[in-house]
């Protein structure tokens, strides 16, 4: 019977992990092509925002999960997240580009 538990619990485990992987490559996929579409990206620039923009989600996702019982901690961290979101996005765009994002963003 506890093997069956067991097992249950681990299927249970890679089902949630696969699912919550799945939405972070589709909102890193919107998420790039809005910025590719807007910013006129080259190829090369959207597949760095697309691997920038999956690890924040895959970050986001996993410090969620892990300090769900902690709020202070779980903000603190994600904020660590969204803090190194910009400086990895200029690096990868240039500062023009994210400033043309930015005002992209504040009128829609």
């Amino acid at each position: 019977m506890s093997k069956n538990f067991l097992l249950l619990l681990i299927l249970l485990f890679v089902t949630t992990t696969a699912l919550a992987q799945g939405s972070a490559a589709e909102r890193a996929t919107e998420i790039s092509n809005k910025m590719t579409e807007v910013l006129s990206l080259n190829e090369d620039e959207s597949a760095k925002v697309y691997n920038i923009q999956l690890k924040r989600f895959q970050d986001v996702n996993a410090i969620r999960n892990t300090y769900a019982d902690d709020p202070e901690t779980k903000r603190l961290e994600l904020k660590k997240v969204y803090d190194r979101l910009y400086g990895k996005l200029k690096a990868a765009l240039g500062e023009d580009k994210m400033l043309e994002w930015g005002a992209y963003k504040r009128n829609n």
